[in-house]
This record gives C-alpha cells, sequence and structure tokens, in this order.
C-alpha cells in the first residue's frame, strides 16, 4: 500500500512540474486537490523557481573556466605534495623493514600499504605514524606528507612499458587494510586503539 501511495505522490509531482506555469494559480489548483502533498508541492514549487531565476546566470564558458582552473589547482596541488615529500622508505634497507615490521607486530602487507600510500593516514592511529616514523627515521610531518600523495605501485611492479600498471586512486583506511592483511580480530582492535 506504501508503495503504491509513493508511487501516487510521484506521478502528481511529476505531472506539477510539467505544467507550463509555476505560478501562484497553479500551486494553489494542486494544493486544493492534493493537500496531503502541500509539503512536497510547496519544497518543488520553490525548487522550479530557483531554477528558472538562476537559468543564464552563469555561461558555460564560466563553468568551463571554473572546471579547468579546479583541474589545474589539482594538478599542481598533487604535484607540490609529491616534489616536496621525499619516499621516506628508499633510504630503509629491506633488514630494517623486516625490524620495523616486527617492531610494530604488522604483517608485510602492512608495511606494503604504507610504502605504496594506499593508506588514508588519516585514518591511522596517531602512535602507529609516530611508531612507523621513528622506524623509518623522518619526522611525522615528513611521513604524513609522504602518505597524502596519491597511490604508487610497489617498486618492482612500475616498468617502463605502453601497458604499464596504474596504481589505484582509491585510498583504504587502516582498519581495511589490516582485514585485508588477515591481522586477527585481536590485533587488529590493539593496532587501532589509540595510546597515551
Amino acid at each position: 500500500m506504501t508503495d503504491n501511495h509513493d508511487a501516487a505522490a510521484e506521478e502528481i509531482l511529476l505531472a506539477f512540474s510539467v505544467e507550463p506555469q509555476h505560478d501562484r494559480a497553479t500551486l494553489e489548483r494542486y494544493l486544493r486537490q492534493y493537500p496531503h502533498l502541500a509539503d512536497d508541492l510547496v519544497d518543488l514549487s520553490l525548487d522550479l523557481r530557483l531554477q528558472r531565476a538562476t537559468v543564464g546566470t552563469t555561461a558555460p564558458s564560466d563553468e568551463a573556466w571554473v572546471e579547468e582552473s579546479l583541474a589545474a589547482f589539482r594538478a599542481a596541488s598533487t604535484a607540490y605534495v609529491q616534489a616536496t615529500a621525499p619516499d621516506p622508505f628508499a633510504t630503509v634497507s629491506s633488514d630494517e623493514l623486516v625490524a620495523l615490521r616486527r617492531a610494530l607486530d604488522v604483517p608485510s602487507g602492512v608495511i606494503q600499504g604504507f610504502r605504496t600510500r594506499l593508506v588514508n593516514v588519516a585514518s591511522v592511529p596517531a602512535w602507529f605514524v609516530d611508531a612507523l616514523a621513528v622506524g623509518l627515521r623522518v619526522s611525522v610531518d615528513e611521513l604524513r606528507n609522504f602518505m597524502a600523495a596519491p597511490s604508487r605501485l610497489a617498486p618492482g611492479l612500475s616498468y617502463k612499458s605502453d601497458d604499464a600498471p596504474a596504481a589505484e586512486g582509491t585510498k583504504v583506511t587502516f582498519e581495511d587494510l589490516l582485514k585485508q592483511c588477515k591481522v586477527p580480530d585481536d590485533k587488529r582492535q590493539r593496532l587501532l586503539a589509540p595510546r597515551d
């Protein structure tokens, strides 16, 4: 019954929206015929008036300029972050990474998630970022700047070719990374918990 009622209400609102005039007389006529839809009809009437009022206020060239400027800003900010954020993993040996993994008590996939910038650093507890930065011999800010750049392929997978694989643009939360690396629930909760 509710689905039929919703469908009927949608039909009435659609009929109102395609009326040639959305003036006061049209609105009053619909309000008299369908008083149970008064709120929806008034909202729709206001939306339609707002659409009419804003038609033509921006030219397509203005919109194109805004889109181009936004794209240029995003490209510049990404390039800036990449240029100012040295790779903290570049100077760390594989033995040091193994020792760091053991000290943090995480699987190697977790370290790899940080190395490839797959993790959204905002989702990582501060104590873990601090410990990782200490292990990499960089400041927390340097590590956060590095992690803010887009994801990248793991070293060794990045090669020159027309069909070179690309890193995914979407970052994952620290919790999702731990789940993907099959970290047991109790250890995952311990790694996610804030510390003093």
